[in-house]
């Protein structure tokens, strides 16, 4: 069954009540279709690219990169803090993500207040043994700080 968004009156939905989103949404036919697990303080995902997210030849575009990265760790956010969005994400890219390559995406919970979260998330091979990115993203806590008419 699918489940539809909530109108903006009624507040931000989370992440896995949305099925359109262009990240891990299973009905938006141009996704990522990226399916995530959880385990403590953490969101993991594996996920292999086709061809149609290329920028240089042969390589996942850059900004796929850095969408994959905000979306493990807006997971882990969600998952097991609250309701929250991205207001900072910082990007280190270390070797390129080829067309076809399975990779490992872990997020975590790294330092969470009454406001606000980071986390942080690394991308690397399916075996373990290459960096491929990482990034840290600070994330503001939506629940009791806007009224729902502001959202």
């Amino acid at each position: 069954m699918s489940k539809e968004r909530k109108e903006p009156d009624q507040g931000l939905s989370r992440l896995d009540d949305y099925d359109y989103c262009f990240a891990c949404g299973v009905n938006n036919p141009i996704g990522l279709h990226m399916e995530v697990q959880y385990a403590p303080e953490s969101a993991r995902t594996c996920i292999t690219l086709p061809r149609q997210f290329e920028g240089w030849k042969d390589i996942i575009h850059g900004g796929i990169v850095a969408t994959l990265l905000d979306e493990i760790m807006a997971h882990a956010v969600l998952h097991h803090v609250g309701d929250a969005v991205t207001t900072a994400l910082t990007v280190s890219y270390r070797s390129a993500l080829k067309v076809d390559q399975q990779v490992e995406i872990i997020g975590r919970v790294k330092e969470r207040n009454k406001r606000s979260v980071v986390a942080e998330a690394e991308m690397r091979s399916t075996d373990g043994a290459k960096l491929l990115a990482k990034a840290e993203s600070r994330f503001i806590l939506l629940s009791g700080l806007l009224p729902r008419s502001s959202l």
